[in-house]
């Protein structure tokens, strides 16, 4: 069976309404993999695949990450790791927290990337709008030598 694009609502473990999208193969299987990430299903239907396309032109809609924002998202990532939190639940409360639209979108789907598997560095290469190359190789010897966040506060100064 081919996957096909779902969009959902649900709420969070706080009770935060959220909306986004997920390609599986049927319904059930989108609601089980919110349900596996702490979500409460409100809704999912196909998404249409005919008027789903975004068409993107370079350099216009795409709002920039500024440096200074980037350096605080490594700061505060920097010292969730250390403190003992996961990727995952760093990332998520970093999305939700910062006031940059455009990092908070890239935040999201960063950690989207993790939780299917991904490394957090690959994760981040994908984003080449907002992860400069030398921060990406910087987080990729972090994450191969267990010091990561001694990586990212690097990163922040």
């Amino acid at each position: 069976m081919a996957t096909a694009t779902f969009e959902y609502k649900v709420r969070d473990k706080s009770g935060q309404l959220k909306t986004g999208k997920l390609e599986a193969e049927t319904q059930a299987q989108v609601a089980m993999k919110l349900k596996g990430m702490g979500y409460a299903p409100l809704s999912i239907t196909q998404a249409n695949a005919g008027m789903s396309k975004e068409i993107t032109l370079p350099g216009f809609g795409k709002k920039k990450v500024k440096l200074k924002d980037l350096a605080v998202f490594s700061r505060q990532f920097a010292t969730m790791i250390n403190s003992g939190l996961s990727l995952l639940r760093a990332l998520s409360i970093l999305c939700d927290q910062t006031e940059n639209k455009e990092l908070a979108r890239v935040l999201a789907e960063v950690r989207n990337d993790i939780e299917t598997g991904s490394s957090l560095s690959v994760s981040m290469a994908k984003h080449v709008e907002v992860f400069p190359p030398l921060m990406v190789n910087m987080c990729k010897a972090g994450e191969v030598g267990g010091f990561l966040d001694s990586v990212l506060l690097q990163v922040a100064s």
